[in-house]
């Protein structure tokens, strides 16, 4: 399928753990896994023979996935969503549109979490932005109050940024993501914070870029810009087992 012409897509590379070339790989780190999951999800989609549209834009997916039929095995009172959306821009619209791809991708009314990684523009200016923070954060405080997300957490910012959000949000964080690669130790003044805040504490390994700037032009041989990616994790409840991991990537002009 011809991808010259696109303007605007969203790629759902669907259930990764389905793929095998992914899961052989154990040791491939975030970045790694979302390239080949593109990478596999865009060659599936161009031997394909149809040009699905979701919500106005194009559909990049692959054929084979079995997302839906994994997801329909079991109740979705037994199962817990969660999404991690990672962003550059402190457009609200942007923020509601990742969720909002995600919700419909998913077909479900809610999920348990959202936590956001937010980093601004490095060519606008370094660090973090605690104005831009608030904005976003507005967003997704919406999304609590309709009952379409129940837990929202940030990750990856200053430990006086976690704390200013969290004194100003009319609803708090309740989840915090610190990356251990760049945090070797997590700060006791935090820990104590979040114990006595019942603030969730957790690490990760994403990469602060998840996707390299090539990734999008490599695979589709055209340079969109990357709007958001946001990564599904669905674990059923009573085992803790981790039954559907995806991505899904907005392209398009901002």
């Amino acid at each position: 399928m011809e991808l010259s012409n696109v303007k605007a897509c969203v790629i759902n590379t669907g259930n990764i753990l389905s793929i095998n070339d992914i899961t052989r790989k154990s040791g491939q780190n975030p970045t790694e896994e979302l390239t080949e999951a593109i990478n596999i999800t865009v060659k599936e989609y161009k031997s394909s023979n149809s040009t699905p549209v979701q919500n106005g834009k194009v559909l990049i997916s692959r054929p084979s996935d079995d997302l839906k039929a994994k997801l329909n095995e079991q109740s979705l009172s037994d199962l817990k969503i969660g999404f991690k959306i990672f962003i550059n821009s402190d457009s609200k619209a942007l923020i509601q549109e990742a969720i909002e791809e995600g919700l419909s991708t998913l077909k479900v009314p809610c999920v348990q979490n959202v936590v956001l990684q937010y980093r601004k523009d490095k060519f606008i200016e370094a660090g973090d932005d605690i104005n831009s923070l608030k904005n976003i954060w507005s967003i997704l405080e919406e999304y609590v109050k309709d009952e379409k997300i129940n837990q929202i957490g940030l990750a990856d910012v200053e430990e006086t940024t976690f704390r200013n959000v969290f004194e100003w949000a009319t609803i708090k964080p309740a989840i915090i993501q610190i990356n251990l690669s760049t945090c070797c130790v997590v700060p006791p003044t935090l820990q104590q914070f979040c114990k006595d805040n019942d603030v969730q504490l957790l690490t990760h390994s994403d990469a602060n870029e998840i996707l390299p700037k090539n990734a999008i032009k490599d695979s589709l041989g055209i340079d969109l810009p990357v709007k958001w990616v946001s990564r599904f994790l669905v674990h059923i409840k009573c085992r803790g087992v981790l039954c559907t991991k995806g991505y899904l990537v907005g392209l398009g002009e901002m």
